[in-house]
């Protein structure tokens, strides 16, 4: 017998040994999901930024050739007026991440005093000027020739710079050679701007200019009729601002560098250990790249979501209860067939006693009182037989009523997994959607549509808590409180009706009498509540008209609900009773679809039954029966 027991537990500790490695395995699967679809959506939010920082280098470009062709076409007739109004045209003022544009001729130096003088007539402070030795702004040295900056834009902030001679630095004047060689624009590695006085750095894009005429073909015809360069100058953190704060409102670290042929060069944040996006910038005759990670507090929302630790949790306590439900199940079989085998002994004991007591009866019919020992002890052990049997049938009907339960754990299973799978998906995904849409307005700075998606969120939150609190209600139905009361239903119903009628238009008919009897008051009302509220709020009119009656029989009583409202088409008598079917959509009718399948469950679980008898546009009638007398409370 022990042995039994010992491998009923067995098969019980594998049944739920194998739910919780399902329950594990769900959990990974889930969280493994998780996982990817945030990545994608942070790997497309990532490459949004990196064309947006792109755009922003673009136009600047396309800025910087604007006034490149500007200064091919005038050559160096204009004048600080001319090209304060081409900034005008430009709008440089609203380009906050350009630092300045700025035009740098080519000056000899025997042109040099006609051309401070010249410069002196529109600025008075003017004069080129360069860094010496300790890195302070002066006079520059006399050499052969001159890159000073001569027209800047916006001056305000860039007015240190006017005058500088950009040969004067050695990364700068490298650009300047490779510009005016390559005819081509050229970006400097990253620099200390003369206008700064943080510690912040910028770079520079140059642009060649050359004299009017045939396009110089070869370095040594480029540098002899260059006329000069028109320059964009870039603080890198004001170029970085933007990406910055798009990064920091989802929770990425931006860093870029320069990747050059001596190395890497880290023009902006602090470098990674790990790179989660990373992007090519393209800028003139540079290779930028454009790195983003996660940040900690980003990394461990995603990689360790909360709804798989539900799922774990969940499985795990759903595989203890069925290994639980198992186990006792076995333990009644066992019992069964135990008590099975001793109602066999017993008979054919008696059988043998039976022969012993005829042979004896023949054999010894002058031993009377023997005998009748023998009868007495006969007597005795068909009464110990007939309640050993007794209680053999009592086991069979205890541990059909353990299967029983058994299923309907596993229904009940199954139906919890369709809803987290469908039912409980379908408003996240909707509040999912819903924020996307919301972030999106809010980076395109589209505000109007906030307060309607906000609304909407809140309906979709508003539709899931019913839908959760339906379904607490259905799952205990099985729980009912444990005491008989006398339920006066006319009473009962007088009371509900006004809890539920949406206006007074609607008018209450009670058809004869209703019983008042003994009963278990929760279910009943529950069910009488849902169907009053299915009435008012599926009909179609402002007033209308709703009638209660009850007929009887030897076991039951029949309710009716009746409404006069739009009718129920014959094709959908069955899909109303079932979980989350509704004939209209959430949006039209809110509801979570539990009402009708919630009073069926009630309705089937003390033995009755639910129909319903409707004609379109006249209206429909529910019917259920309820037992007058509810014998086993517990059950």
């Amino acid at each position: 017998m022990g042995k039994l027991y010992l491998k009923g537990l067995f098969f019980a500790i594998t049944v739920g040994f194998l739910g919780f490695v399902s329950a594990y395995y769900l959990t990974i699967k889930v969280s493994d999901r998780l996982i990817n679809q945030e990545y994608i959506k942070l790997e497309h939010a990532a490459k949004q930024i990196s064309i947006r920082f792109q755009d922003a280098i673009d136009i600047s470009v396309n800025d910087l050739e604007a006034l490149q062709a500007f200064y091919s076409a005038k050559q160096q007739d204009s004048t600080q007026d001319e090209f304060n109004q081409y900034m005008a045209v430009l709008d440089i003022e609203q380009r906050h991440y350009i630092q300045a544009l700025s035009w740098v001729p080519l000056v000899y130096d025997d042109k040099r005093d006609e051309f401070e003088t010249f410069l002196v007539s529109q600025q008075s402070d003017f004069r080129i000027k360069a860094r010496d030795e300790n890195g302070a702004l002066g006079a520059s040295k006399r050499k052969p020739y001159y890159t000073p900056v001569t027209y800047i834009s916006p001056y305000h902030k860039n007015k240190a710079a006017q005058g500088f001679d950009l040969s004067s630095s050695p990364t700068r004047h490298a650009s300047l050679h490779t510009a005016r060689d390559s005819g081509e624009m050229t970006a400097t590695s990253k620099i200390r701007l003369v206008q700064e006085t943080g510690e912040s750095y910028g770079f520079l894009i140059i642009a060649p200019v050359y004299q009017k005429g045939p396009y110089p073909k070869n370095p040594q015809a480029r540098a002899r009729l260059l006329l000069g360069y028109v320059t964009g100058v870039f603080r890198i953190d004001t170029l970085m601002e933007n990406a910055r704060e798009q990064a920091d409102d989802i929770g990425l670290e931006l860093t870029l560098h320069d990747i050059e042929k001596s190395g890497n060069s880290l023009l902006y944040g602090q470098a990674q250990d790990v790179v989660a996006f990373s992007f090519d910038i393209g800028i003139p005759d540079r290779h930028w790249q454009l790195n983003l990670s996660l940040n900690k507090a980003l990394k461990e929302t995603i990689e360790s979501p909360s709804i798989a630790n539900w799922i774990l949790a969940g499985g795990s306590l759903i595989s203890l209860l069925l290994a639980l439900s198992f186990y006792a199940l076995q333990l009644s079989i066992i019992r069964s067939r135990h008590i099975s085998l001793l109602s066999q002994q017993l008979q054919i004991q008696n059988h043998e006693l039976e022969n012993t007591v005829a042979d004896r009866t023949k054999a010894l019919s002058t031993q009377n009182g023997i005998l009748n020992q023998h009868v007495e002890r006969l007597e005795s052990q068909k009464i110990t037989l007939s309640r050993l049997m007794h209680e053999s049938e009592f086991a069979k009907r205890k541990a059909e009523k353990l299967a029983n339960d058994l299923a309907r754990s596993n229904q009940d299973l199954d139906e919890f997994a369709y809803v987290a799978s469908h039912d409980l998906k379908a408003p996240l995904r909707g509040i999912s959607q819903l924020s996307n849409w919301m972030v999106e307005d809010v980076e395109e700075g589209n505000f109007e549509e906030i307060p309607k998606i906000l609304g909407m969120i809140t309906g979709r939150v508003k539709r899931l808590e019913t839908l959760l609190n339906d379904l607490l209600a259905y799952s205990r139905v099985n729980r009912h409180e444990p005491n008989l009361a006398l339920l006066d239903c006319t009473e009962l119903i007088k009371a509900l009706f006004p809890l539920y009628s949406p206006v007074s238009g609607f008018k209450l008919t009670i058809e004869g009498d209703l019983p008042t009897f003994y009963t278990l008051k929760a279910p009943l009302e529950q069910v009488l509540r849902n169907l009053l509220n299915n009435a008012f709020k599926h009909h179609d009119k402002s007033e209308g008209k709703i009638i209660i009656s009850c007929d009887e029989d030897d076991s039951f009583y029949t309710f009716m609900v009746k409404d006069d409202g739009p009718g129920i088409s014959s094709d959908h008598y069955e899909q109303i009773f079932k979980m989350f079917k509704t004939l209209k959509s959430r949006d039209e009718v809110e509801g979570s679809g539990m009402g009708l399948a919630l009073i069926k469950k009630i309705v089937e679980h003390y033995h009755g039954r639910i129909y319903v008898e409707s004609t379109l546009t006249k209206g429909s009638a529910f019917y259920f029966t309820w037992p007058k007398t509810i014998l086993d409370v517990s059950d």
